[in-house]
């Protein structure tokens, strides 16, 4: 497909949807992107907020995308005249990964209302504008309750769904493929974990909750034994987010292979005991010991919770599945999928702590690139020289800033005794403390929006190192910024920072 072509992207808010919203803009070409207000954001906010997050993931600005506030479930999509005129003159393909993500059925009727008429919906529309080109995100596990090698041609074996996720997916696959007009290609991931480089992911489930679970037990300065009922035998098939999207874009670039069903997934499942030994050497898992499928005889409190809390997964680990590569492999023979190993898995451990599981994310803020930048490295120098509690710290002091999110950074500084703090981008050399925190909770510090106090006990600011002098300076911090808000008058450009007005 020739980069100057447009396309329609859906699902673009949810992990693997950005990562291809990602990846389309950096390729150039234009892209149109569904997205529908929610109780908590408009429509063009959510899109800011992906952006912030492609550009912040690459470090770089990319195009913007083309917003079309709509949504999926809606006749049309809920799109306007302008929306549907930009799409009949430059969209020559959609890529559907919108999903609902619902094991059980909800009450509003998920999640077959997005699944399946929200597919039914998009085909009708693609249908009126002509665009006959259609790349349909479905999962490997349509395949349903069954054991062994499940085909790329296959889908209804007559075995039947685990779930109301799975009877949705298949449901929508097998309306995209029967549906008049239009050529399908079909793209079936197994269980997508965060990005092999960064660890990154907003969505925790099947993997994560198992992998929280051991983190939870490890804490405890009590091992508690943990009985569970599999072999360690049982195989699973975990891919990276970041090549399920590379993988999909290269298959959107060869036409000829279009047409066809693709297994996202490992070319070799992995045993859940070889899973166990790799997080084994990141965490102390000494109390978990498999038992067999048969049961637990006379479980304790801790295992019925288990049992209770995960009973969505329990047929996912004991599926055995062996989903045949054999188009993905013929058609991308030099893009194997990375292996899960101790780094992987390290670094998907590391950003899911520090995440907190997504339990404390919210909706960051839009935080403009220049800002936190331009407070360390002249606002705060210039304040710094004007307070007396810089010399309060301890003599020659060394910590560190780590800002994450787009736009964020880290950033080194030197302070104490006769001295006024110094700042460096980067860490130069091992700090005594170091505080993680993301953009937009940063900004909010600066402002006067929220005490550091307060960022603490939620959680909002992690200190690593020296916990006594992280406190200290805490305290310290809190003062300077009350009094650098208060007592000292600021240039224009800073008074927009620091008042969260700066142009974006």
């Amino acid at each position: 497909m020739s980069a100057t072509q447009g396309l329609f992207l859906t699902g673009a808010s949810g992990l693997l949807g950005r990562y291809l919203l990602r990846d389309l803009l950096a390729s150039g070409r234009p892209v149109g992107v569904l997205v529908r207000d929610s109780s908590a954001a408009s429509a063009a906010e959510r899109l800011a907020e992906l952006q912030d997050f492609c550009e912040g993931s690459l470090r770089r600005s990319l195009p913007r995308p083309v917003l079309l506030a709509g949504d999926l479930r809606a006749p049309g999509l809920g799109l306007g005249t302008a929306e549907r005129h930009w799409l009949a003159r430059h969209a020559r393909a959609v890529i559907h990964s919108a999903a609902y993500v619902s094991y059980q059925p909800t009450p509003d009727g998920e999640p077959w209302q997005t699944n399946v008429l929200g597919t039914r919906r998009l085909l009708e529309l693609c249908q009126t504008l002509g665009i006959t080109q259609v790349h349909h995100l479905s999962t490997a596990f349509v395949c349903g309750d069954r054991r062994g090698l499940v085909r790329e041609d296959e889908l209804d074996c007559g075995r039947g769904s685990k779930n109301a996720y799975e009877q949705s997916k298949f449901a929508a696959e097998e309306l995209v493929r029967q549906f008049p007009g239009i050529q399908a290609t079909i793209y079936r991931p197994s269980v997508i974990v965060g990005d092999s480089r960064t660890g990154y992911t907003c969505s925790y489930h099947h993997f994560y909750r198992f992998l929280e679970l051991a983190v939870r037990l490890s804490a405890r300065r009590q091992r508690l034994a943990l009985r569970l009922p599999l072999t360690g035998a049982e195989t699973q098939n975990l891919v990276p987010v970041d090549w399920v999207a590379r993988a999909l874009l290269t298959l959107l670039d060869r036409p000829r292979w279009h047409g066809r069903t693709y297994h996202l997934a490992a070319w070799q499942a992995i045993r859940l005991d070889e899973i166990k030994n790799i997080l084994a050497e990141l965490l102390p898992l000494e109390g978990t010991q498999w038992v067999g499928p048969e049961g637990l005889p006379d479980p304790t409190p801790l295992e019925q919770l288990v049992l209770e809390e995960f009973q969505d997964y329990w047929s996912y680990l004991r599926s055995n599945l062996d989903f045949d590569c054999r188009n993905t492999r013929q058609t991308l023979p030099d893009l194997p999928p990375p292996r899960f190993d101790r780094k992987l898995a390290a670094r998907l451990l590391e950003f899911a702590q520090a995440d907190n599981w997504g339990r404390q994310r919210g909706r960051s803020p839009v935080v403009p690139s220049s800002e936190c930048a331009y407070y360390l490295e002249c606002i705060l120098p210039q304040q710094a020289r004007q307070s007396s509690l810089v010399r309060a710290l301890p003599h020659d002091f060394h910590f560190a800033l780590d800002i994450r999110g787009p736009n964020g950074g880290q950033w080194s500084f030197r302070c104490g005794g006769a001295e006024v703090l110094t700042v460096e981008r980067g860490l130069r050399s091992i700090p005594e403390v170091i505080y993680r925190i993301d953009a937009g909770t940063f900004l909010s510090l600066v402002r006067g929006r929220q005490s550091a106090q307060q960022a603490f006990l939620d959680g909002q600011i992690e200190i690593e190192g020296d916990v006594e002098k992280a406190l200290l300076l805490a305290a310290l911090i809190e003062q300077f910024l009350a009094e650098s808000r208060s007592e000292h008058q600021p240039s224009k450009p800073a008074r927009d920072v620091l008042a969260g007005t700066a142009s974006r």
